[in-house]
């Protein structure tokens, strides 16, 4: 299944829906990663939606977002004018009956089924700054980062198959400061610092978010399972 974002809708719901489906541009989503479709109806002044539901563990983009991606930002959700119903009641009933013809398995799955959408092979952040570099993630702090930062060194290595979860979180204060990429590795200790003071979070830059996201799709489908 083709997937593709473009036109003029993705401008209307918020700017970083337009920056994260504008970049996205198409998806390939193969039929074993659905584990169902999700329809609903008009009415009122809602419109027609169409939602795909994913296996968990299919694709890495969503496990970084980890349900951070409401349903404004939401790559797998497809809203259709209240006199197309019939043509979303039409797709989901196909869809479904995809599914069933390919007798797609209800639990998790054990690879990663979506490829991760292209990144940047470095990521600068607030003081920070994250190279992937062969199977390596390289961790480079700035002058003004505080030496909590740098316990680790600085710069320091750590390979990507050391990489066991990545999280990602958007930006929602108005100072710009609270969104993040955390990554968690075999050495994380239990008791982390806050992001500003932790070694293994880059705290993201307004107009780095999406670069934040995708990257940590990258690098987490890199690590396997």
């Amino acid at each position: 299944m083709q997937l593709r974002y473009e036109g003029a809708w993705i401008k209307q719901k918020s700017t970083l829906t337009h920056l994260v489906l504008k970049k996205l541009g198409q998806r390939t989503v193969p039929v074993e990663a659905l584990a169902g479709v999700e329809l609903v109806m008009p009415g009122g002044t809602e419109d027609a939606t169409i939602r795909l539901v994913l296996r968990d563990g299919a694709d890495p983009l969503m496990t970084v977002a980890g349900g951070q991606l409401n349903e404004l930002i939401d790559p797998y959700r497809f809203d259709f004018s209240n006199d197309q119903w019939l043509l979303a009641d039409y797709y989901a009933q196909e869809i479904r009956t995809s599914i069933a013809l390919h007798q797609v398995a209800s639990e998790p799955a054990d690879h990663w089924l979506i490829e991760p959408p292209p990144a940047p092979a470095t990521l600068k952040g607030q003081s920070m700054k994250l190279t992937l570099d062969g199977t390596d993630l390289v961790f480079d702090y700035g002058f003004a980062a505080p030496k909590d930062k740098k316990v680790y060194g600085d710069p320091w290595r750590l390979p990507v198959a050391d990489v066991t979860a990545i999280e990602w979180k958007p930006i929602t204060s108005k100072w710009g400061n609270d969104g993040y990429l955390r990554i968690t590795s075999s050495r994380t200790p239990a008791e982390r610092p806050e992001p500003a003071k932790d070694p293994e979070t880059l705290v993201t830059q307004p107009l780095s978010e999406t670069d934040a996201l995708f990257f940590g799709a990258r690098v987490l489908s890199m690590a396997g399972r």
